[in-house]
């Protein structure tokens, strides 16, 4: 039978130990979060450039009444504004996937790391407390 020492200083050591362990993976989490969540400010970025791309592209339309390159002018402005708002898109779907990946990212390594050492300390504070079985 599986049995866990019953030395007070055993189960304190490995207490803190787990207490300490726990508390590094947090806050390595929380670290994490905070820092894939900083890449959060390049998607903001990509949609005020998208923008601004935009807006060119709508002041390039706008030239379409000059004589002989007007036309040229507006096809390449239909364009630019088109592209434009594809960064705009694509800066928002990057946004709202930075969100994601930081809180996923963030939790997992929160998580993951502390579990099996709660439950290591769970089991063995259940094995300690245990009564010994008669003889």
């Amino acid at each position: 039978m599986v049995r866990a020492p019953r030395q007070k200083p055993f189960v304190t050591v490995l207490a803190v130990f787990v207490a300490a362990w726990t508390i590094l993976w947090i806050v390595l989490g929380v670290v994490t979060w905070h820092e894939v969540r900083t890449l959060h400010r390049l998607s903001t970025t990509v949609v005020k450039s998208g923008f601004a791309v935009q807006q060119t592209g709508n002041a390039l339309q706008g030239l379409r009444a000059i004589p002989f390159v007007g036309g040229d002018v507006a096809r390449i402005g239909r364009q630019v504004t088109a592209a434009g708002i594809d960064a705009r898109r694509s800066g928002h779907a990057s946004a709202s996937a930075v969100d994601n990946l930081a809180t996923l990212l963030g939790i997992a390594i929160a998580i993951v790391p502390t579990v099996p050492m709660l439950v290591l300390l769970a089991v063995t504070l259940w094995l300690v407390r245990r009564p010994e079985p008669a003889p």
